[in-house]
């Protein structure tokens, strides 16, 4: 096994790890049926809003654990001004992991995080390449 697999490989065990324990709070992709774990809530789930006593302006943050074809990442979201720079979509290492993780960040200009935008945003990196396209593959150096 390649050494780019092999982390793969622990990039997928830590994302099954954390959906195993708690299936409860996996959510399914609308569209495509991939599984997230949503950290923060969104600010078009009201129920959930109601549940934690928030409002949908309380959402300017949303990250989530995305496990997708085998491997994973964190999806981090925000809005303008609350992540710095403009409404925008990235990667970028995570420099303190050994597994390697690359961390997709979008920006969103709205006044909150909603799980429809996340969606959206999750395809745009699939039409991007990720997991599998180069610019997703992070090498030490």
């Amino acid at each position: 096994m390649k050494v780019a697999d092999r982390f793969r490989d622990k990039r997928w065990r830590n994302f099954r790890r954390r959906a195993d324990y708690a299936p409860q709070n996996v959510y399914r992709h609308r569209t495509h049926g991939w599984e997230y774990i949503p950290v923060h809530p969104f600010g078009d789930e009201p129920e959930v809003l109601a549940r934690l006593g928030l409002r949908p302006e309380d959402c300017r943050t949303a990250d989530a654990w995305w496990g997708i074809d085998g491997d994973a990442t964190l999806l981090e979201s925000g809005v303008v001004g609350t992540l710095p720079g403009p409404a925008r979509l990235f990667a970028k290492p995570m420099p303190h992991a050994d597994e390697r993780w690359v961390y997709l960040v979008a920006v969103f200009d709205a006044p909150f995080v909603t799980r429809v935008e996340f969606e959206a945003v999750m395809v745009r990196f699939v039409e991007a390449g990720f997991p599998d396209a180069t610019q997703f593959d992070w090498r030490v150096g």
